[in-house]
């Protein structure tokens, strides 16, 4: 009796444990993978406390993009072609590695669109800035 208990146990287990697979963490890496277009690139500046200073938009010209690669390379062009990485997180997170390690937060993504924000360093009593790069296909 013990021992199918056990073994009822251990299945029920191995359910638990299939079941938490990391899906939405593949899937989010099959989206990006490609070229995203650049529409436009918005800067944020905050101060310590998180209240916006000033926002200003940078107008993107024909070509500039950014380009997810399957392992892991990240080649973004924005006035010049910078080779990064990037690792996925979870499935609304992400760094990006450009010399200095970005953090990195998923607004949106689907088949035509990709939205995310790269998050400044925030230190304590110090202004940080957020850049969000909007992208399509």
């Amino acid at each position: 009796m013990k021992r199918q208990t056990l073994i009822h146990y251990l299945l029920y287990l191995l359910v638990i444990i299939s079941s938490c697979k990391k899906e939405p963490i593949d899937d989010f890496k099959s989206k990006i993978i490609g070229d995203w277009k650049y529409e436009r690139l918005v800067e944020k500046n905050y101060d310590y406390k998180g209240k916006l200073l000033n926002e200003r938009t940078y107008s993107t010209t024909k070509g500039e993009y950014y380009h997810f690669n399957k392992d892991g390379a990240a080649i973004q062009y924005f006035d010049q072609i910078s080779n990064n990485t990037y690792k996925i997180i979870s499935e609304s997170r992400f760094e990006i590695n450009t010399g200095l390690l970005n953090p990195c937060r998923l607004i949106s993504i689907d088949k035509k669109s990709f939205i995310f924000i790269v998050e400044g360093p925030r230190r304590e009593q110090s202004d940080y800035v957020e850049f969000t790069h909007y992208l399509k296909k």
